[in-house]
């Protein structure tokens, strides 16, 4: 159930950032979660395989999440592009 959490909450981290920066925020948005995943692996002496899983479970999700925010962003853009003639 943690875990599953986890993931919805780094996906909507990854959409935030989709939709406010460049690709580059994803370096440190990665290394954060594989950061906290290791973390909290260890503090919870978890096995190392279900660390490696949570690490790149949390990295897709937040690619996933990215992704996602910047397709938001490009519909937003297109549907508030002026439009030529003065017609809406």
């Amino acid at each position: 159930m943690a875990l599953e959490m986890v993931v919805v909450v780094s996906v909507l981290v990854g959409i935030i950032l989709g939709l406010r920066f460049k690709v580059m925020i994803l370096v440190p948005a990665i290394t954060l979660a594989t950061l906290l995943a290791v973390t909290v692996g260890v503090a919870r002496a978890y096995p190392f395989w279900s660390i490696v899983m949570a690490i790149i479970l949390l990295g897709s999700a937040v690619q996933i999440g990215y992704f996602v925010g910047i397709v938001m962003r490009g519909v937003i853009a297109s549907n508030c592009a002026p439009t030529t003639g003065g017609r809406h």
